[in-house]
């Protein structure tokens, strides 16, 4: 191995949004790129993040272990990213973001192979120029029967993706909210290096709508289940009149739906306080919320309106829109998460 160990690239300007949706911005510098050279001494394939370590051997000749932190293996499954193109003992070159402590610690975003092959982390960017004249490898379609997709899609009971290049899609929580001065106090004391958004399945509504991973909607007696592959959540809306409120908040709530034409209106309250975004934003255990699901006419998109009130933390009702894309090759997997240390 040469002696490439740390090379500080300034101002590349990339945007990771793959990572947006789990609060990385406290952890890793978002300005600057590096790149780090080495073996590969394990590879960990799982949810919320893969991480990959490596043996860096410095100007000095001495070796030091590094750890690059990956995107959502989800995300990398769903757009046919296959991991069998790493392996341990592979001398690689990783280009990230490097973390704010000084740490010998990455945000991985793309990789340069010992073949001269690149491979990225679901940007679909490639980086290096000493790469095959830019050509990214690793992508397969997806094993899915995509026929039997097509032919049980009914209405929006169906599998819905994010296209994660369009802000307009992802991600749907950028900040500027109307918050008032509990609200602006609540945000200035987060601490993104150590909340509870760093462990697995902690997000709750409407937080988790944030989901850049597929969702479903499937038929459950005269109700609709909501199944996310994020953390496994499921969403169960009540479309009875007469469903009983419970006494307690949930992660959740408690979702009442009912049709406007072909766009489904989900009122959803009794959820308890969190945080509202992976920015630090709080919600109190008051906020009601009201979704609007709205597909075009092909069902091939799915526009998503929520409408937040919690006088508690914000001055004023407000709404965040994004929009889902039905791609049939797409499914729901099992999350498997694997808790951050």
């Amino acid at each position: 191995m040469t002696r490439h160990a740390l090379i500080l690239i300034s101002l590349l300007g990339f945007a990771f949004p793959v990572f947006a949706h789990h609060s990385t911005v406290g952890i890793f510098e978002q300005d600057r790129t590096i790149e780090v050279r080495g073996t590969i001494t394990e590879i960990s394939w799982r949810n919320p993040h893969g991480r990959i370590f490596l043996d860096v051997m410095d100007e000095s000749g001495n070796v030091e272990k590094w750890e690059v932190e990956t995107a959502s293996i989800s995300i990398l499954r769903n757009r046919g990213v296959s991991s069998d193109v790493l392996a341990v003992g592979d001398v690689v070159t990783v280009a990230g973001r490097p973390s704010r402590r000084s740490r010998p610690f990455m945000l991985g975003n793309n990789i340069l192979l010992p073949s001269g092959d690149e491979f990225d982390f679901g940007s679909g960017i490639a980086y290096f120029e000493a790469g095959k004249s830019g050509q990214l490898i690793g992508r397969a379609a997806p094993d899915i029967d995509t026929q039997r997709a097509i032919d049980e899609a009914d209405g929006i009971f169906r599998v819905w993706s994010t296209i994660m290049s369009d802000p307009a899609a992802f991600p749907m929580y950028k900040g500027d909210y109307p918050l008032n001065v509990a609200g602006q106090q609540a945000l200035a004391a987060w601490d993104p290096n150590n909340n509870e958004l760093f462990e697995c399945g902690n997000k709750g509504m409407p937080l988790i709508m944030i989901s850049p991973i597929p969702v479903d909607f499937v038929h459950q007696g005269e109700d609709i289940l909501l199944r996310m592959e994020e953390y496994d959540a499921r969403r169960l809306i009540h479309m009875s009149a007469d469903a009983v409120v419970p006494a307690e908040h949930t992660q959740f709530g408690f979702s009442r739906g009912h049709w406007e034409g072909s766009t489904l209106v989900v009122e959803t309250d009794h959820v308890t306080a969190g945080y509202f975004d992976h920015m630090g934003a709080r919600q109190s255990d008051q906020i009601a919320l009201v979704e609007r699901f709205i597909p075009n006419s092909e069902y091939d998109r799915l526009d998503y309106e929520l409408t937040v009130t919690d006088a508690e933390y914000f001055s004023e009702p407000f709404t965040l829109t994004r929009y889902f894309v039905w791609y049939p090759e797409m499914s729901v997997h099992d999350y498997e998460c694997l808790e951050r240390y």
